[in-house]
């Protein structure tokens, strides 16, 4: 009787997945939205492309933003995929990920304002901060969905989170290593944030070609 109730009492405390990823999808949208709103449209009286050409900082920090919550987006829906439910600690952790995406306008605009000033520096670490916390929640959630028996699909989305978190680790070290660069090369350390979110946007769809080639091979040889 006791064998049989805990596994009972632990599939009793799993929920289902769907409003987690419906809740997580419109933060994801909502943060995409106020990023474009910080833009500032130049004034009738400016003359217009060096109005553009001044405000570089607010583009480079609205492509760097845009690109890691697209990423982020995208990471999040391909774990998603592979459990099947979820449990309390793992709709804790998905919070404390979208409390840092969702404080990236914030940051962003930060950014756009001192990247050009004496607080460049600072507004840097800040911005690089928020990135560098808002990737280690990604690759937190995706390890603790490993690990966790019973919110995986099957045992080969169980291996696939593995490989997805252990491929992640790097580019989060990276991103850690160039926010203390920004402190002293900012503008240097923006541009690999914005290289790093870049890659991570398009990685999936690099990984996805190379399965596609590897099951050609595999079906051909046979």
């Amino acid at each position: 009787m006791s064998d049989r109730a805990a596994p009972e009492a632990g599939a009793s405390r799993l929920l289902p997945k769907a409003r987690l990823e419906a809740f997580s999808d419109g933060v994801f949208a909502i943060v995409v939205t106020l990023l474009v709103l910080e833009l500032d449209v130049p004034k009738a009286e400016e003359p217009l492309l060096p109005a553009l050409a001044d405000s570089w900082p607010a583009y480079l920090g609205y492509f760097v933003s845009f690109t890691f919550i697209g990423g982020a987006w995208i990471a999040h829906s391909n774990m998603t995929r592979f459990i099947k439910c979820v449990d309390a600690s793992f709709m804790r952790l998905n919070l404390l990920l979208l409390l840092f995406v969702s404080f990236l306008p914030f940051t962003t605009n930060l950014l756009a304002v001192h990247l050009n000033d004496a607080e460049e520096g600072g507004a840097v670490v800040i911005f690089g901060t928020n990135l560098t916390l808002a990737a280690l929640l990604v690759n937190s959630l995706v390890a603790y969905a490993a690990r966790t028996p019973g919110l995986a699909a099957d045992d080969v989305a169980e291996e696939e989170l593995q490989v997805f978190a252990k491929e992640r680790r790097a580019a989060l070290l990276l991103q850690a290593v160039a926010t203390v660069v920004g402190l002293f090369l900012p503008v240097i350390a923006v541009m690999v944030f914005l290289a790093i979110s870049v890659l991570l946007l398009v990685d999936p769809l690099w990984r996805a070609r190379r399965r596609k080639s590897e099951h050609a091979r595999t079906a051909a040889q046979k």
